[in-house]
């Protein structure tokens, strides 16, 4: 029985804060920021999409104090 199994972590390029693409092609592909906390860490912080794995470079430059709640 081969117990050697390769999990590959599915990656949703989105950024998290605003839900934009940032894929390749996009023209945020370049700029975007990895973000590296779990789903449920970005649920947490009452991100609007948990899911996406990357921050845009214009959401990254907001402060706190830009965001709406």
């Amino acid at each position: 029985m081969n117990t050697n199994f390769k999990t590959e972590e599915i990656l949703i390029e989105i950024c998290n804060h605003c839900g934009r693409d940032v894929s390749w092609g996009s023209g945020r592909f370049v700029n975007r920021i990895p973000d590296l906390n779990d789903i449920l860490t970005r649920l947490d912080n009452n991100l609007k999409f948990p899911l996406g794995n990357f921050v845009c470079d214009e959401c990254d430059r907001k402060t706190s104090d830009d965001y709406e709640e």
